[in-house]
């Protein structure tokens, strides 16, 4: 079952938390459309963790560009995604 995240699910999230997975998942949506963010908690001020439902047959090279996505997002923003 595929579900998107709510934005009322990111209350937890900091402002700048917020604004980095907001631009986490529009960039993501870009550029690995068969990823689905499920779940997102703060880990600590810098760090957040996202939950990550693949879609079925997905090959290590679209995982590769997803975490590709997260780390040019903490070299703009500071803030690191933990893709679990």
């Amino acid at each position: 079952m595929r579900t998107e995240i709510l934005k009322t699910q990111n209350n937890n999230l900091s402002k700048a938390q917020q604004k980095a997975f907001e631009k986490f998942r529009r960039k993501l949506k870009k550029k690995v459309p068969d990823y689905h963010l499920t779940w997102v908690h703060p880990y600590n001020e810098t760090i957040i963790e996202a939950g990550l439902e693949p879609h079925k047959g997905l090959s290590y090279r679209k995982t590769h560009q997803a975490a590709k996505v997260a780390t040019e997002l903490e070299d703009e923003t500071g803030i690191l995604i933990i893709l679990r």
